[in-house]
């Protein structure tokens, strides 16, 4: 077996029981993917000591987020800021469109000159 094929099967590997007969005498004569499969068992042994404990909000949270649809006016200030000013945003997004695509011309007409003298 290839490395490439071993290693993508490491994974189902580290928390199931023997690998098959191929998959052994590999593991046996490569040291990469056999560290693999430890590093992999390590890691399922480190996450199986993990503990779930529930965790409390924090203090007003709930207010805030309760608060949040009151904050719609500060959303309208922005929305009718960006509709202001449009043709500001819009002619800088031009701008910064003409700049990439003269440097794009440069590089096409550059490399088409090396292909030519080549």
């Amino acid at each position: 077996m290839r490395c490439a094929e071993v290693r993508e099967m490491i994974p189902a590997l580290a928390g199931e029981g023997e690998p098959s007969l191929a998959v052994r005498r590999h593991l046996a004569t490569c040291k990469g993917c056999r560290g693999e499969l430890e590093t992999y068992r390590g890691l399922l042994a480190s996450m199986r000591t993990l503990e779930a404990r529930p965790v409390e909000a924090p203090a007003g949270l709930a207010a805030k987020l309760i608060a949040i649809p009151g904050e719609a006016s500060r959303i309208d200030h922005v929305r009718s800021h960006v509709t202001r000013n449009r043709a500001a945003y819009a002619g800088g997004t031009a701008a910064a469109v003409a700049v990439v695509g003269a440097a794009g011309a440069l590089l096409w007409r550059s490399r088409r000159s090396r292909l030519a003298a080549a």
